[in-house]
């Protein structure tokens, strides 16, 4: 059986009326009191856990009245004294009753089940003629006295059997004391012993004729109790079968064929490839074409055998080696040959005397190794509570000026992952403060930008991303290092503050969190109504971030 929600939706997509019988909603066959819940939730901010449902008239009032404005609708339902359905849920509730959209969150499939019994819609006694009700009425006390007739006669019968006398027992009481007199003790126990144990294993049979009698009356008995059944069934609900269990509770499974295709297209991307990668390696490369002056490429290990030739050897070489020789060449005189690993004079490097010497190439980066970033990085907390988030973090340490967060939500801004701060500095600053002479070129640009990561989760890093952590704004308590690296023994974030330089942002009317006064954390105070003060702090914050850079880690940009 549907519940009064789908009940009512069904009703409104089929153009289907439902009618009203005093206090009761009829949907056909079956019909609800006004007053029954359905599972369709109210929105209430904050609440959660308690939760609270509208009932069917109230639904029921906005289906009939959806076309007037909602102030209107508001006022009638007043004064019709009905429940009235919030400007929240009201755009989802009439999508979900017109058939727009097939469910909605705000639906409770776990919802107490006490939501109201329904009841089969019979026509009611005051549509029938006089004299046809107070026939049915004749008809139905005759029916009703012959059932209690019959049941009746079938107590007194199940009475009598009952409290029939045994007749052996009878005769024993009656000759009790002759018996005691003509035998003894023992054998009368011994007879009693007997007689019992034969009346166990016996079963007292019942005449047909009995039991014949006896059927009919209950058959009768029976049939009288069918039309009781049968309205006590007609008020069963079920409440949850198993199609109903293993459905999910608002959740689609529509993405996943496309999280299955985009999985399965990496794994053949990357398939292919690596085999395009093999097939690469294992190519031979093609052959260099042919130039005399690259021949030690061709050289193989016994090439020479032991003539002891050095194939990188040039004219000059064999000149000198053979100076002071002529004579003894032309003679047949041996002449000596250039070690390989001798290093020869300086005036013989000279360019004239090796036209022909070979140019070193130079070796290419390697593309496949990425540069490694020097952008700075900043982690605040990513509580609400907290004055400094990535709500407002660009305003104030960007722009110069606090504004609450909850401001900025109101104003319609959304929560990103991170932000990318753009710091503008005077470079003639920059350069007083790493210890360099100014510039004195006017055409040089004298302001500069840096780049400044903010984050709110330390998730989102890398093992080598936290070299880069300059900066971490502390909350308080001391749950918000969970996972950290560097943490003590005991949970401690008292070493994370040696690698980074903590800060805390609080009101000046208000007193610091004491896990903040034991932690070596610089604090910043902003004024809850004095925003002229406001860049006193941000600029505090930015001297003390440059002089921790400056000190621990020159290699970053700032």
């Amino acid at each position: 059986m549907a519940d009064p929600l789908t009940l009512l939706r069904q009703f409104n997509i089929n153009k289907r009326d439902v009618s009203e019988k005093g206090d009761q909603l009829i949907f056909g066959e079956f019909s609800y009191p006004k007053n029954v819940k359905t599972n369709y939730m109210v929105y209430k901010a904050g609440e959660a856990s308690n939760k609270d449902y509208y009932t069917l008239e109230a639904l029921h009032f906005i289906l009939k009245n959806v076309s007037i404005p909602h102030p209107i609708y508001v006022q009638k339902a007043a004064a019709a004294k009905v429940p009235v359905v919030n400007r929240v849920d009201r755009k989802a509730l009439l999508a979900y009753l017109n058939g727009d959209t097939d469910t909605s969150a705000s639906i409770d499939k776990s919802a107490p089940l006490e939501l109201g019994a329904s009841r089969s819609a019979k026509r009611p006694a005051e549509d029938l003629d006089p004299q046809d009700y107070k026939k049915i009425k004749t008809d139905v006390m005759k029916q009703e006295n012959r059932i209690l007739q019959e049941k009746s006669a079938l107590a007194a019968k199940f009475d009598s059997n009952k409290s029939e006398p045994v007749i052996g027992l009878a005769v024993a009481s009656s000759g009790a004391s002759s018996l005691s007199e003509a035998m003894s003790v023992e054998t009368i126990a011994a007879i009693k012993a007997k007689r019992f144990a034969k009346k166990r294993s016996t079963i007292q049979g019942v005449p047909d004729e009995e039991l014949d009698s006896v059927g009919l009356e209950s058959r009768a008995f029976i049939d009288s109790e069918i039309d009781v059944t049968r309205d006590i069934i007609s008020k069963e609900r079920v409440l949850r079968n198993k199609n109903n269990i293993l459905q999910s509770v608002g959740r689609t499974f529509t993405n996943i064929l496309s999280i299955i295709q985009v999985k399965s297209r990496d794994s053949s991307s990357r398939a292919a490839q690596s085999i395009a990668s093999e097939e690469k390696s294992s190519k031979q490369l093609p052959p260099k074409s042919y130039s005399r002056y690259d021949q030690e490429r061709f050289r193989g290990e016994k090439e020479t055998e032991e003539f002891k030739i050095d194939t990188l050897g040039g004219f000059a070489t064999m000149k000198k080696s053979s100076t002071g020789g002529g004579a003894a060449a032309a003679s047949g005189g041996t002449v000596a040959m250039h070690h390989p690993h001798k290093t020869p004079p300086p005036q013989q490097k000279t360019p004239q005397h090796q036209p022909h010497s070979r140019v070193p190439v130079p070796v290419k980066p390697n593309k496949s190794q990425k540069r490694e970033s020097k952008t700075p990085i900043i982690i605040v907390p990513s509580s609400l509570s907290s004055l400094l988030n990535l709500y407002n973090v660009r305003d104030f340490l960007q722009d110069n000026r606090f504004i609450p967060a909850q401001e900025k939500i109101a104003q319609g801004y959304r929560k990103v992952s991170e932000v990318m701060l753009q710091r503008k500095r005077d470079i003639i600053q920059i350069n007083m403060l790493r210890g360099h002479a100014p510039a004195t070129n006017p055409n040089e640009n004298q302001v500069v930008t840096i780049p400044y990561r903010i984050i709110d989760s330390a998730n989102r890093l890398e093992n080598k991303d936290w070299d880069r952590v300059v900066a971490v704004f502390v909350a308080g308590p001391a749950w918000q290092f969970k996972g950290w690296p560097w943490l003590t023994n005991d949970n401690s974030p008292v070493n994370i503050f040696t690698k980074m330089k903590a800060f805390h942002l609080k009101y000046e009317e208000t007193r610091p969190d004491k896990n903040v006064l034991k932690w070596d954390v610089t604090v910043l105070n902003v004024s809850q109504t004095k925003r002229h003060l406001d860049s006193v702090s941000s600029l505090k914050f930015w001297e003390h971030l440059d002089k921790f850079v400056m000190k621990n880690k020159r290699h970053l940009r700032f």
